[in-house]
């Protein structure tokens, strides 16, 4: 398979080089080039972050041709990287201003580290399978365009995305091995993906005229999913046992799509748009408990335990129907003003059903695993309308001012059913409706040349209601959520200024503060309105450029945020902070004619982990991660440059204890000829 991959690349690879014969303006450049890692420590978590196989990565990272006649233009590139999966083959020719094909490969691959959870008091954590994990992103395409004379534009689209792999999941497992402590989930979960979306767009428009431009156009998708996600519950203790949960959904998307706009004068022009949407889902799925992974459903599984709960023989589907019109316009009514009023529509219908078999394990001693057939249905309304008017006024050389209002008011229905033979357990409508405002001020003062400042300030309030005007749930069960929610108000208050100063020549800084106030404000039946989370963000970003010198330049950057966001429920989750800071420093020096060396450092670190792993759950993160590195650039000539990297990467992941601490050295060389 890897060798046809490979005589495949280099065919299409070399290809092109027989047009280099023709009387015709030819150039490009080839680049050959890789690296690896020495590695002490967590090798997952070290390839999550660089994105780079430990073992090695090499080969063409560029190959790129550009040939050029009177009436067309070819672009060729193309990229062969083993060891990171990293292929492209991508082919483009114009015959200008008639028509165009364009079609190409792209493979590249994701690290994931699949680490579980890790329990302090009893520095403690599992390890149960190979959390060396990582997902292959594939494309292939092909376009074909045609220009008619008057410059219409019709293009044809063909493209298959490609998701196929493993990755982690944050739905742990459980276990009972700690000493002194009651149940807790730190068991380390994967997803096993097979995934394949194929799309077809057709688009015809004109955008080259002045005063009108027009396209309509249509795309249709569809979607397989093949997904498994593994877990397993209790490792190593006598009632081990795993638990699969697949999806095998499908689903056909379909949108037709078309947009007008014609200058009416100077001063007016109109624009409008729709949108029509159709989704078609079929859902199928299962998940039991077995001894290993994959294992066919069995009542009496010997490892079995009270509630234990899966389900076998799901069905479902969903229909959703979406519209979307909006109208815009673009007036100015005198010099430096600028008015543009917007409306938008949307109408949502979606209706939804599945049929699963819910598998149940009784109490001890029987553990009988009883089996009921459930069905449940939904089905909601949504209409919303949302106006925005924006003004800008730039009619002095040294203010420039802007102001947006925005509203959106929606309302709907939603219908709920949940039982089996008749009896529902869950038998609910309700009405909700939405209520958004949002106002915006904006300001830029050049004071001279090379000073600016820029501020802009926002606010914006969102209302939600909910009624449930039928409900056959009790108060207190847990089947009554989420009918007892009435009403949920969010609000957020933002401010950022920046300014931009070219101090000196050589000198250039950029800086920008933004503090930002956010809460929720909840209400719910028989309890009263209260403040339900408050957060506070403070973010303060510099960046610093400075060239002494033709053969020197530096350049520093830092970000630093204050976040907190408070609760009622301080006793029992605490109060979440996300306090962090991060930046880099680099620079380039030119040693001399022919050899430049260039110097970059990072940094990001946070202190934000609270330990209730004894209580309850842990909070927040603390981590330090940092790298440094050094790199020779040699221009040998016009036509060949070498250039070679060393680095040096440090990672500590104080609420992940030790297991994903890592130090590593990086090298990397690369040769580039340009022709």
């Amino acid at each position: 398979m890897h060798s046809l991959r490979f005589s495949t690349l280099w065919a299409v690879l070399l290809a092109p080089a027989a047009l280099l014969a023709q009387n015709v303006t030819t150039q490009g450049s080839i680049s050959v080039g890789g690296g690896g890692t020495f590695l002490d420590g967590d090798r997952p978590a070290l390839q999550q972050i660089q994105q780079h196989k430990k073992d090695g990565f090499g080969g063409i990272e560029e190959y790129r041709l550009v040939r050029e006649a009177k009436d067309s233009v070819l672009k060729f590139n193309a990229r062969i990287m083993p060891g990171d999966d990293n292929y492209l083959a991508a082919l483009r020719f114009d015959q200008t201003d008639r028509w165009y094909v364009d079609a190409g490969f792209s493979q590249y691959r994701v690290w994931y580290d699949g680490s579980g959870g890790y329990f302090h008091p009893s520095d403690f954590s599992f390890v149960v399978f190979d959390e060396d994990l990582s997902l292959t992103r594939s494309k292939i395409w092909a376009e074909f365009g045609a220009f008619t004379p008057d410059k219409t534009l019709f293009r044809f689209r063909y493209e298959r995305r490609m998701r196929n792999g493993t990755k982690g999941s944050t739905y742990w497992g459980d276990t009972n091995l700690l000493a002194g402590f009651s149940t807790r989930n730190i068991v380390p979960t994967f997803y096993d993906l097979d995934e394949t979306t194929d799309i077809l767009t057709v688009d015809v428009g004109n955008e080259t005229k002045e005063d009108v431009k027009w396209n309509v156009g249509a795309r249709y998708s569809e979607t397989k999913l093949n997904d498994s996600r593994y877990s397993q519950r209790r490792p190593t203790e006598s009632v081990d046992r795993t638990i699969t949960t697949k999806d095998e959904s499908k689903n056909d998307l379909f949108t037709m799509h078309g947009y007008y706009e014609r200058k009416i004068s100077e001063s007016l022009t109109l624009s409008g748009g729709a949108m029509r949407t159709t989704l078609d889902e079929h859902i199928e799925g299962t998940r039991i408990y077995g001894t290993s992974y994959d294992p066919v459903f069995d009542p009496k599984f010997s490892r079995r335990q009270y509630h234990d709960e899966g389900y076998s023989h799901l069905t479902g589907s969903a229909d959703i129907k979406q519209t979307v019109l909006n109208a815009n316009a673009v007036y100015v009514p005198a010099k430096g003003w600028s008015v543009r009023p917007s409306l938008r529509f949307e109408n949502l219908h979606q209706d939804t059903m599945s049929n699963p078999t819910i598998t149940n394990v009784g109490n001890v001693p029987l553990l009988i695993t009883a089996l009921e057939h459930e069905e449940g249905e939904s089905n909601k309304k949504w209409d919303e309308l949302a106006e925005t008017v924006e003004v800008r006024y730039a009619g002095t050389p040294e203010w420039t001012y802007s102001g947006k209002a925005e509203w959106i008011q929606g309302d709907g229905t939603l219908g709920e059913q949940l039982g089996d033979a008749g009896v529902l357990s869950i038998d609910r409508d309700t009405d909700y409706k939405r209520h958004t405002q949002k106002y915006s001020l904006g300001a830029n003062w050049y004071v001279q040349p090379g000073l600016t400042f820029a501020a802009q300030y926002y606010f914006k309030g969102n209302m939600n209601d909910y009624k449930a005007v039928r409900d056959n749930t009790l108060p207190g069960t847990a089947d009554r959520y989420p009918a007892y929610i009435t009403n949920q108000d969010f609000e957020t208050n933002d401010f950022n200024v920046r300014m931009t100063w070219r101090a000196a020549l050589g000198v250039h800084f950029v800086s920008r503060y933004d503090i930002q106030k956010s809460k929720i404000i909840s209400s719910e039946a028989g309890v009263p309105k209260e403040i339900s989370s408050e957060m506070t963000s403070h973010i303060f970003a510099q960046n610093i450029t400075w060239s002494p010198t033709g053969q020197l330049f530096l350049n520093a950057n830092v970000n630093v945020g204050f976040d907190q966001v408070k609760t009622p429920a301080l006793a029992f989750v605490q109060n979440g902070d996300n306090n962090y800071i991060n930046g880099s420093v680099g620079g380039g020096y030119a040693v001399g004619k022919l050899d430049d060396l260039y110097v970059d450092c990072s940094w990001y670190k946070s202190n934000n982990y609270i330990d209730r792993s004894a209580q309850t759950l842990p909070y927040g993160a603390s981590q330090s991660t940092r790298a440094a590195y050094l790199t020779w650039v040699r221009r040998q000539s016009e036509n060949l440059i070498y250039t070679f990297k060393y680095g040096y990467v440090y990672n500590r992941d104080d609420g992940m204890g030790p297991i994903n601490n890592f130090d590593a050295h990086v090298v990397y060389a690369k040769m580039q000829y340009k022709f």
